[in-house]
């Protein structure tokens, strides 16, 4: 017994010590709180802990499977497991997609071209882009912020004039290909 209580004293005295050490190394500011917060935790931890097994006749034990086996067997535990999955898996989609499509748009701003849209599929189990439908217009350089552009309007079109060469679009193809490591064939490219 005597043994049982030196050694949880030379515990917590240790506990003390570190928990001291780790105050003095701490720099000044708003996280400083919430560590001392967890080293408080802990020092409560080291002075409880023994006592706990002493009443608890060994070590502490919490039997989840009671638990685990009500939840999982509730209607609602089930329909909120799989609004999570779906939730989680369209969410990881959608930023991963918003993120390419960003990307792309950079990348073919540094060549010289000005995205204005683009329809991408990708297939998330292999991260294989499936196909790419751009749609591209001239980047316009500007002598100075003074001037202003405005592309041409014809009444009465119905066909879109394509203004990139079939050198500009093969350029942009080669980039997209060496970059993404996309076939040409699934690069269809629309200009306005």
């Amino acid at each position: 017994m005597i043994n049982n209580i030196s050694s949880w004293a030379e515990q917590v005295i240790i506990a003390m010590i570190i928990a001291t050490i780790i105050e003095m190394i701490l720099p000044k500011g708003n996280s400083k709180k919430y560590i001392k917060m967890v080293i408080g935790i802990y020092i409560l931890y080291t002075i409880i802990c023994p006592v706990i097994t002493l009443f608890n006749g060994g070590d502490i034990k919490i039997d989840y499977s009671k638990y685990d086996e009500y939840f999982a067997n509730t209607d609602e535990y089930k329909m909120l497991e799989e609004k999570i999955n779906d939730v989680s898996t369209n969410s990881i989609e959608h930023t991963y997609k918003e993120e390419l499509k960003k990307q792309i748009q950079n990348d073919i701003k540094d060549i010289g071209f000005n995205l204005e849209n683009i329809e991408i599929e990708i297939n998330l189990t292999t991260g294989e882009i499936n196909y790419m439908n751009l749609t591209i217009n001239e980047l316009k350089k500007e002598n100075n912020e003074n001037n202003i552009y405005i592309n041409k309007i014809e009444i009465g079109e119905t066909k879109k004039h394509n203004n990139l060469s079939k050198q500009d679009i093969e350029k942009i193809k080669d980039d997209l290909k060496n970059k993404y490591s996309i076939d040409s064939e699934k690069i269809t490219i629309n200009s306005i």
